[in-house]
């Protein structure tokens, strides 16, 4: 099946009047399947790798530490869950990203330095690094991901806020 395939690699790039003899018909559906098997995994692959990229990018914060931020009133939250989500319930000061992404700017300290956290669903969920991308596209660097998201905030017992 290997030189078949090989076989099909080598004619699927050469020209319709090639002397090389062309593969059994019946043979074809079974490569064509291997060869999108193939094509769908390496897809994959570059996916998760674009991923795991925003993964490693922003470092976490726990949640005893964003606890205390947010007492301390030293930190801006960023919900990424989407407004419906966002007013049934966030982690208290949070801001729903999606009313706020066109003027983020404006809701963001003035201090580059500023903590800023952004969180999403929970441990699965990448979508944080939308908020925590725009953030550090503004210029701060103090940006972090809060990775147990609201469901883990939850889950914790935390309390949390209603939007209006």
């Amino acid at each position: 099946m290997v030189s078949e395939l090989r076989t099909f690699e080598v004619l699927s790039f050469l020209p319709p009047n090639s002397s090389i003899p062309s593969i059994d018909a019946a043979r074809k559906p079974a490569l064509i399947r291997i060869l999108m098997k193939k094509l769908l995994s390496l897809i994959a692959a570059v996916a998760l790798t674009q991923v795991f990229a925003f993964a490693g990018e922003f470092p976490e914060i726990s949640k005893d530490e964003l606890t205390k931020v947010i007492a301390a009133k030293t930190v801006t939250v960023i919900d990424v869950n989407g407004s419906s989500s966002w007013k049934e319930g966030h982690i208290p000061g949070a801001l729903d990203f999606v009313a706020v992404k066109a003027d983020l700017k404006s809701k963001l300290p003035a201090d580059k330095a500023a903590l800023v956290v952004a969180y999403c669903g929970g441990e699965q969920c990448s979508a944080y690094a939308a908020a925590a991308t725009a953030a550090k596209e503004l210029g701060y660097t103090n940006v972090k991901h809060f990775k147990p998201g609201i469901s883990g905030w939850i889950a914790s017992g935390a309390a949390t806020e209603k939007g209006k």
